[in-house]
This record gives structure tokens, sequence and C-alpha cells, in this order.
């Protein structure tokens, strides 16, 4: 039976510290790697009674300021969609969008790849992360899911694809109305082609999918499971790569062709779950990517895995939550263990 490492070490910082009257102070920070890439994040525990200097309690009445001063000239509110926004083709898609409710997409006026569609999250212009409706999420996936089967077929060049949100602007959204992204085309993005490699190299030497690896491991151990919705098993990253990153990978499903509504729907369900996690938490913003193998590849190499981070709370004179440390360096701070991510999410997800 294959043996996932979860790699860590301990390293001593020691110093006179003036917040102890200049007693020699020894500090522990914990260093992790990821089993599968060898990413790093750091975790220093003195650091949890200081996570409010890193993030900062979210200003309720800033966002709903700037939401106020924001809706009248949002393009994504009420029908203005409907004259604002471009179309595709009709030989790519009938009628320029795809809409399903409330959610549409459509081209990017200024893509950044290949293939970039935006998708309009719902009517309401703002939403607290404990109002985003499972349904909601669910019919944004299921466009995205059509709108990649859709351009799988018109252009056989595309074969990676992604779907991401940036939720408000600390999280890097230019609007505040809820919106997805699906990006991508003939070549993968660098996290999918660095973990796509990796996986690549596990399967040969194992002869196993490494995503369902890491799962029976996880099931197994505990201290960072969190729950099932439907195909999706739902993890704390043993290595985060972002604040409280979580991961749901769709088990038996190698990309976003083999997805079905019923996926779309326990997809919905898990983000959904989760960001009522994070408003638990006194969060407010969020990052989202869905990644998978290369289309219609049948890479067994691969799994759908959702990664879902949380980022910077609004406030005013906000400080980036990213630094050399994540941007340049690559390794990650850790302000809430995985473990600890885990139980707190774990009622979000009943049994």
């Amino acid at each position: 039976m294959t043996t996932i490492r979860f790699e860590r070490h301990e390293q001593r910082s020691t110093f006179h510290n003036p917040m102890l009257g200049n007693q020699l102070d020894t500090q522990t920070v914990e260093v992790r790697r990821d089993p599968l890439t060898g990413a790093q994040s750091l975790f220093n525990a003195r650091l949890e009674d200081k996570v409010a200097m890193f993030v900062g309690a979210s200003d309720a009445a800033l966002i709903e300021r700037i939401a106020r001063e924001s809706e009248p000239r949002c393009f994504l509110c009420a029908d203005k969609w409907k004259q604002m926004t471009p179309t595709y083709p009709e030989s790519v898609i009938p009628k320029g969008r795809i809409q399903k409710g409330e959610v549409v997409l459509f081209p990017n006026i200024f893509p950044v790849s290949q293939v970039h569609a935006v998708i309009r999250v719902g009517a309401r212009h703002s939403l607290l992360l404990d109002q985003f409706e499972a349904s909601l999420i669910r019919d944004a996936v299921s466009v995205s899911l059509e709108f990649s089967r859709t351009m799988a077929r018109a252009d056989a060049s595309v074969r990676f694809l992604t779907i991401n949100a940036n939720y408000l602007g600390p999280a890097g959204a230019s609007i505040a109305h809820p919106h997805f992204q699906v990006v991508g085309g003939d070549t993968p993005c660098t996290w999918a082609e660095q973990t796509g490699a990796a996986a690549e190299r596990w399967s040969k030497e194992h002869g196993t999918c490494y995503f369902e690896d890491l799962l029976r491991e996880e099931e197994e151990r505990g201290a960072r499971t969190v729950g099932h919705t439907g195909r999706v098993a739902w993890i704390a990253a043993y290595s985060p790569q972002g604040a409280n990153e979580l991961w749901g990978i769709v088990e038996g499903k190698r990309d976003f062709l083999e997805l079905d509504e019923e996926d779309a729907g326990a997809m919905g369900e898990g983000i959904g779950r989760v960001l009522r996690g994070y408003a638990a938490m006194g969060l407010s913003t969020f990052n989202l990517g869905v990644f998978c193998g290369p289309l219609g590849g049948r890479n067994g190499a691969w799994r759908c895995v959702v990664r879902i981070i949380s980022r910077q709370n609004v406030y005013e004179n906000y400080r980036a939550d990213d630094y050399f440390l994540q941007k340049l360096m690559r390794n990650e701070l850790i302000l809430v263990t995985p473990e600890a991510l885990a139980t707190s999410m774990r009622r979000f997800f009943p049994a």
C-alpha cells in the first residue's frame, strides 16, 4: 500500500525579546512541505494570538458603502448585462451567451488568455460570504462546464481550463458584483502544470492516482478531513499555499468533460459550506480555483480539484496579505493550522 509522506521539521529562533522584559526568548517555526510538489509553508504558534495583525477585522459598514456606491454603475446589475457585455459568435455559442436562471456567461472584454469568460453569479450586487446560495454556485459551475464542453468541441487546441473567482477588492476583484471566470487554452497554468507533472511522476512510480491516495491517507488520519458533498471530498491542505486553504477533490473525475450536473451540485454545495465557514471565522473575501487534467485526455494521474483560500478582510487602509515570502519565495505563512481549520469547518459538513 502506498504511503504519503507528510513532512515537517522545526527550526528555532532565539533572541532577547523587549516584549518580555528583554528575557531570552526561543520561538519555534514549523516548516511543512506539500507531499506531492514539496511547496513549503511556515507556522509559528506564537502568531496565533496576533492573527488580527495580518488579517484585521472586516469593516461591514465599509463593505455596505462600497456596494451602495458601486451598484448604480455596475454592468452586471438588473438587465444592463444584456446591453453592456460582449457575446461569442453564434457559430460557437447560440445566442452568444450561456444563461441559467440568474447566472450568465459571456466573453471577457479584456482577455488574459486564449479562453477567458466571465460568469455573472446572480442578480444581487453584493453578498456576504454566508449569503452565497449553493444553488447559485451550482448554476455558475454548471454553465462553466457547459462552456468547457462547447469550447473543447469548437477548438481542439483548447485542452486546459480553470474555473476561478476573486471576491472583493482584497482578493483582486475589480468589481463588487459576484462573478466567476473561466480561463485557459492550449497550455496549462503554472499550478496545474507543476502539479500535473508531479502527479504523473507519482502515477508512474506507484501505479496509483496521487489525489485518490491523498484522500485515503487523510481519511485514515482524520485530522484534516472536513466532509463530503456528493463525490467531492473536502480536506484542509497540509502545506497550504494560501490562507485557510481547503481542497475539494472530485473522486473518479479526471477533467471537466467528465463532470455532470450532480457534480456541479456537489461542488456548489461544498463551496457554499466553505464560505459559510469563512464567514463564521469573521472573513469577507476569498479566491477560488477549480483545476483538472487535459480536457478529454483521460489522464488517470489527475482528479478535478477545487481550491479555496481566504484573503485579506475589507477595511480602510488594509495591508496586503501576500508579500515577498509568498509571491517571490513561494513559501506560505500559516496563521491557522490545517488541523484547526478542518476542525472548525466540519460543523458545516454534517455527516
